[in-house]
């Protein structure tokens, strides 16, 4: 007899989970922690998503994402694979520049778009690689459904890639800046783990940045750590947003904003680029002085909270498109 209790799998309809594969599935896809489940699937190295619906030439694909090795597209289809989508996964082919990664979520692939997918990963350039995932969802018992990504199709040397891959990475030297970036974060991560509910582990990484969601994707939270500008931070940062719409929009209550937050912010339009940033930073605060790490840890922790604090419900309020739309329209 069986010391822990036991009961049957069964399988759902995804359509039981999410009704509507743009308006359910690609924006609980797009949440960090469902996200990550399909990237560790994947073994895709430190991967985020940067924008859903976002346009590449005619088409818009469901999920823009970036990882450690470039580019990764995704397109959703909450039933089983056809030759439109097939046609949309080729025509992102002429809109990519760069190292990419093409992955297609369906109920069910079948057979020749799986063939498709092998011969695209046999006979286009290894700066591509494309992978077919079926979407399961099943439930034990009474309990909480749980999706399942099951890989039906993958480039025939990924697992051999990955391996060489992190080999590399841990072969790497880092220089001395890197290293103090990494065992900054490293300490900071144990004390979010121990300090901070909202935190989900995540792995620190050798730069002068590192990110945390917070609930609204394009968007997310920064810790920053300058060794040569002797100073760290934190910042809502926005990852799109070339009319400055949303930031305008969010601008307009400044005063009201910094009242809340408990002291005034830095607002950094950043015309020259895609995305804006608002931003407290701590001078006289070198990341090397590792002597004052804990007080560095405490400052993060309560700047996280207070930016959470601020500006999750007001993003999760926005009306991004039309936003920008308008701005679109005005400028035209």
């Amino acid at each position: 007899m069986s010391r822990v209790p036991l009961g049957h799998l069964r399988r759902l309809n995804p359509r039981d989970a999410w009704a509507n594969e743009a308006l359910d599935f690609t924006p609980w896809l797009a949440e960090e922690a469902n996200f990550q489940a399909l990237a560790d699937t994947l073994h895709f190295t430190e991967a985020e998503v940067e924008a859903t619906e976002q346009s590449i030439g005619s088409f818009s694909a469901d999920i823009i994402a970036r990882d450690r090795d470039g580019l990764i597209l995704i397109e959703n289809q909450l039933e089983q694979t056809d030759h439109g989508h097939l046609g949309q996964v080729l025509t992102y082919l002429a809109g990519l520049d760069g190292p990419a990664k093409v992955v297609w979520i369906s109920t069910k692939v079948r057979e020749e778009h799986r063939a498709a997918i092998d011969w695209l990963n046999s006979n286009t350039p290894s700066d591509y690689a494309f992978f077919a995932v079926e979407l399961e969802v099943f439930r034990i018992g009474d309990g909480p459904a749980a999706p399942h990504f099951h890989v039906a199709a993958r480039p025939n040397e990924w697992s051999r890639h990955v391996s060489a891959r992190n080999r590399q990475i841990s072969s790497e030297g880092l220089g001395e800046a890197a290293q103090t970036y990494k065992a900054l974060w490293t300490g900071l991560q144990e004390h979010l783990r121990d300090h901070d509910p909202d935190f989900r582990e995540r792995q620190p990484p050798p730069q002068h940045w590192w990110t945390f969601p917070i609930g609204r994707s394009g968007f997310h939270l920064t810790t920053v750590a300058s060794v040569r500008e002797v100073q760290i931070g934190v910042e809502l940062y926005c990852q799109r947003d070339p009319s400055k719409a949303v930031f305008d929009h969010l601008f307009k209550d400044r005063s009201e904003v910094d009242v809340e937050f408990g002291e005034p912010l830095s607002w950094e339009r950043l015309d020259d680029k895609l995305g804006w940033r608002v931003i407290i930073r701590k001078a006289n605060a070198p990341p090397d002085e590792r002597e004052r790490w804990p007080e560095y840890f405490a400052w993060y922790l309560d700047q996280l909270t207070r930016f959470r604090r601020t500006f999750k419900a007001r993003l999760a309020e926005l009306e991004v498109d039309a936003l920008q739309g308008l701005a679109d329209e005005e400028s035209e």
